[in-house]
């Protein structure tokens, strides 16, 4: 058994569905299917339940799985870390992000100037199970954490997102309060706006109707400048829009940024993090916490 077959073991594992993985491997179905038989043959045992449309894995699959996590693991941080030994240097930087705004955009873009050799992947980010090779992530939470390895890079206040259009354009503040009969446009559930949303309109007395909820942001967006509804968000750059501050209950969210601790932490990736925190605290926003 090759590292390339415990990658693709890994890949199967965590895309639990066999199309989905020869997707991401670029092979086909049948390939992996051998690959899996090969496998089991191997080991003994079968590492996976077979069921309609996917496959997941079972008591020896879930162990054998996590040997094979800390194998490459430890494999591609000795890579990582002899490369720049050796003055290899990489210029990736993997990032994945739940509800960033533009913050993340803007913070990449001022960092490129600097190190204009640098690359960037952007992955949505999964509380539950973070990709393997996530150097950071970036998230939000309404509520302090006690996470060692989060960094809160900034307190945002949230606003009322309406149409230029919109009857409220004229209005100074709003009382969130009095907006119950708006239609409000939501955040997908994967994104912590979601949750972060759904958790002010709650404390302002009211539940929203739930059918509109949008996956794409830019769809969300597009939606807001047609009149379609209101929503919760920070601070965007759209002319289209109207953001009016809202005076009866505080509505902010924290902005959080977590290193992968598994990860080996290549110069790169430790000068993007330097500049993450003296990039938000140039902004003067408190709430920085390490």
């Amino acid at each position: 058994m090759n590292f390339q077959t415990l990658r693709t073991f890994y890949t199967i594992a965590r895309c639990e569905k066999l199309t989905a993985a020869a997707q991401q491997l670029n092979l086909t179905q049948s390939a992996l299917s051998r690959v899996v038989r090969q496998m089991e043959e191997e080991v003994g045992v079968s590492l996976f339940d077979h069921r309609r449309n996917r496959i997941s894995l079972n008591q020896n699959g879930r162990k054998f799985f996590q040997m094979t996590e800390a194998v490459l693991g430890q494999y591609d941080n000795c890579i990582r870390e002899i490369k720049e030994d050796n003055e290899i240097f990489s210029r990736t930087l993997t990032i994945a992000l739940s509800a960033a705004g533009s913050s993340l955009p803007l913070l990449i873009h001022e960092f490129k100037k600097q190190h204009p050799e640098a690359w960037f992947s952007l992955k949505g980010y999964d509380h539950m199970k973070m990709e393997p090779d996530v150097q950071f992530c970036f998230f939000c939470s309404i509520f302090p954490l006690k996470d060692p390895e989060a960094v809160c890079l900034a307190r945002e206040p949230l606003y009322l997102t309406a149409s230029a259009s919109s009857s409220l354009a004229g209005c100074s503040s709003v009382a969130l309060s009095e907006l119950s009969s708006r239609n409000f446009l939501f955040a997908d559930v994967r994104n912590d706006m979601h949750g972060i949303q759904m958790h002010y309109c709650r404390m302002a007395g009211f539940t929203p109707e739930m059918d509109n909820v949008i996956e794409r942001q830019n769809i969300l967006m597009m939606l807001l400048e047609l009149g379609e509804g209101v929503s919760l968000l920070p601070k965007v750059n759209n002319a289209n829009l109207v953001q009016i501050p809202i005076r009866d209950i505080s509505c902010t969210r924290l902005i959080y940024m977590k290193k992968n601790p598994q990860i080996y932490e290549t110069r790169l990736a430790r000068q993007f993090e330097s500049f993450c925190c003296q990039y938000f605290e140039a902004l003067s926003v408190p709430e920085r916490k390490s």
